[in-house]
């Protein structure tokens, strides 16, 4: 095989179009894990789909887009990393028409599957490309730009969704991506067709891809299913963790000698990489089961509207491009481990002001806890995401990036996961203690009863009304639960990042991806 040639980067209005192609098609796709959960209620009305049946939306997504993301890394070396990025969005173009187009709710599911096989390819392409196509001394800006338009979709999905499902109807929330389907796929062909990466003809490691797949797959399944079947108390989940454990297994033994490996495990010897991608993974749990739990509790326990709630939460996505220029900071500084170590504490007072959130606290102190995280994401997010891919060598970075992406949406849908059922055993919790305080017969709740119901003028309205305060309290005091065991794990982000080098700046050059 030939030496393979080093990129050349983009210049001036090309690489300010190829940057907008690549981040555009990275922005919808982190959209749509999101976007459609608050439409959920209106599909299932729609398609004559049980509640339960209609967060299949989300989940065949969630695990088709899971199974592509380790393979991101050969795919591209086979076909080429400018022509399986291009591909991946058109695919995603069309299934996003298809799947707005869709009459039955099974073919709405087969169409998001499709779907979600061509994000697991976006995600990882997109951060190759823009360190293929920006220049070595702007690889921090390249990351810093990557960085935010995936990090504020997850925030964006809500609120987008719910606006668009009001306004103009649930089809609408895949139609969007369309246009910007079409005008990424046009850029991408026009400014990056001429800088494509040489092409690798490796065999398909056939027994790999099975092995992967599989558990993936039942992963995944354990972990959107768990809840609602309540985890270990089903068969059905006890299998498929078991089935999970035993394939994730042997697809290592296996990968450790196959000649042509599906995922490169000699990544795990770089120490940055491995640290640097356990951190980033912990805090974007953190990051997506606030963005999934604070929008939930916002319109069901003090009764914003999706609007509303989408609007309280925007300062997470809104101050992140404001603080676009620390990027270049980021890239300058000596040693980023104490701007990783501030933001984590930043973050960990956001969090405990979202502990201390009651059901009657204004708008604007909702608002001022979504800006403190917003505020401290670019300190943590890009030193890390930068100390994790910088060392590793050219031809490893396509890979890299595929598994890097893969622990971190498999990460935070275990968070997620593990966040909705904490949530709702402290909320058990909290309600019985409540009731059983409530219950206590003293003068003084007599009096407080009596009032309610000469209020009401009937006794079982006045029962009702303190049974609805009752769940609100035990839902908002189970939440601030949550979000302490969220503070921890941000603290000890920040006491992890000492394990990394804290000689980011001293590599001149992150490394290029080609083949």
């Amino acid at each position: 095989m030939d030496e393979p040639t080093r990129a050349t980067p983009l210049h001036g209005l090309a690489l300010a179009g190829a940057t907008a192609a690549v981040s555009v098609a990275a922005f919808m796709n982190v959209l749509d894990t999101t976007i459609a959960v608050v439409a959920l209620p209106t599909i299932a009305g729609n398609l004559a789909a049980t509640p339960s049946q209609a967060s299949w939306v989300v989940t065949s997504y969630g695990v088709c887009l899971a199974v592509v993301l380790p393979l991101s890394g050969w795919i591209s070396r086979r076909y080429g990393l400018v022509r399986t990025f291009l591909c991946a969005v058109l695919l995603f173009t069309l299934t996003s028409w298809l799947c707005a187009s869709a009459n039955t709710f099974n073919l709405l599911l087969f169409f998001r599957a499709l779907q979600g096989f061509a994000g697991g390819l976006l995600l990882p392409l997109s951060q190759s490309l823009l360190l293929r196509i920006y220049p070595p001394e702007k690889h921090g800006t390249a990351l810093g730009i990557w960085a935010v338009s995936t990090a504020i979709a997850p925030v964006a999905g809500p609120l987008l969704g719910g606006y668009i499902t009001d306004v103009w109807g649930w089809p609408w929330i895949f139609y969007v991506n369309v246009p910007f389907g079409l005008f990424s796929a046009y850029l991408c062909w026009t400014l990056m067709s001429a800088h494509e990466s040489e092409r690798v003809r490796e065999p398909v490691d056939l027994v790999g891809l099975f092995l992967l797949a599989t558990g993936v797959i039942c992963f995944q399944l354990v972990l959107d299913r768990g809840h609602e079947l309540d985890w270990f108390a089903s068969p059905q989940i006890s299998v498929m963790l078991t089935v999970s454990v035993m394939f994730f297994f042997l697809f290592i033994v296996w990968e450790r000698d196959a000649p042509h490996p599906i995922v490169d495990l000699s990544l795990f010897r770089y120490t940055n990489f491995v640290t640097g991608t356990a951190l980033i993974s912990v805090f974007y749990a953190v990051f997506v089961v606030v963005a999934v739990v604070y929008p939930i509790w916002i319109q069901t326990v003090l009764g914003y509207s999706a609007r509303w709630s989408g609007i309280v939460m925007s300062p997470t996505s809104i101050v992140p491009l404001i603080a676009m220029p620390l990027c270049r900071t980021i890239r300058r500084t000596a040693d980023p481990r104490p701007l990783v170590t501030i933001g984590c504490i930043g973050i960990t007072g956001s969090m405990l002001l979202h502990a201390h959130t009651t059901t009657d606290a204004p708008s604007s102190y909702l608002a001022l806890a979504r800006f403190t995280i917003g505020m401290g994401m670019p300190l943590v997010w890009m030193p890390l995401m930068m100390n994790a891919l910088t060392g590793l060598p050219p031809d490893k970075i396509n890979t890299a990036t595929g598994l890097f992406n893969f622990s971190r949406m498999l990460l935070s849908s275990l968070g997620t996961a593990a966040a909705v059922t904490l949530w709702d055993e402290r909320s058990i919790f909290h309600r019985a203690r409540l009731v059983e305080e409530v219950s206590r017969d003293t003068p003084e709740r007599r009096a407080i009863f009596d009032s309610m119901t000469n209020t009401l003028q009937d006794p079982q309205a006045a029962l009702a009304a303190l049974e609805s305060i009752i769940t609100r309290q035990a839902r908002t005091l189970g939440q601030q639960d949550l979000f302490y065991v969220c503070a921890g794990a941000v603290l000890l982000v920040g006491a992890g990042c000492w394990l990394l080098s804290g000689r980011l700046a001293s590599s001149t050059t992150t490394p290029v991806p080609h083949d």
